[in-house]
């Protein structure tokens, strides 16, 4: 499980930490926004999967998967009230099929796992980035 939640953050840090390279200062508001999106489709995209490919985990991954809905609808809030880029509109709502080919990978190279699916599970459960979420909020 360590093994896991270790592999987790690092992927996520990797993301993360490649968006934040491309951030101009008046594009702030615009990658915040993108990071949530990122962030909250990461957690979707595999509590998705692990209903799919783990039936064993699917009550638990669809309860998780119902916290995550209230923090999309703040998302599409923000994004509707403020003045976006187009390019950027368009990033956020990309980060689903970006999310979900990386998951492909790791699903077609045998890395979606039992414990992965439960380690996810756990992570949402346990409550979310507070500081990242607070851009949403």
């Amino acid at each position: 499980m360590k093994k896991t939640l270790l592999s987790l953050i690092t992927a996520a840090t990797i993301v993360f930490g490649s968006m934040a390279s491309q951030v101009n200062a008046e594009e702030n508001q615009s990658y915040k926004l993108i990071t949530v999106s990122t962030y909250l489709n990461f957690y979707l995209m595999n509590l998705n999967a692990c209903e799919d490919f783990h039936p064993s985990t699917r009550a638990e991954a669809y309860k998780a998967e119902g916290t995550l809905y209230p923090y999309f609808a703040k998302l599409d809030a923000k994004v509707a009230k403020l003045n976006i880029d187009k390019d950027d509109k368009k990033a956020i709502q990309n980060t689903v099929s970006d999310r979900r080919n990386k998951l492909d990978k790791q699903i077609a190279d045998g890395e979606f796992t039992l414990e992965h699916c439960n380690a996810v599970i756990g992570i949402v459960n346990e409550g979310l980035d507070d500081t990242l979420l607070a851009t949403i909020k």
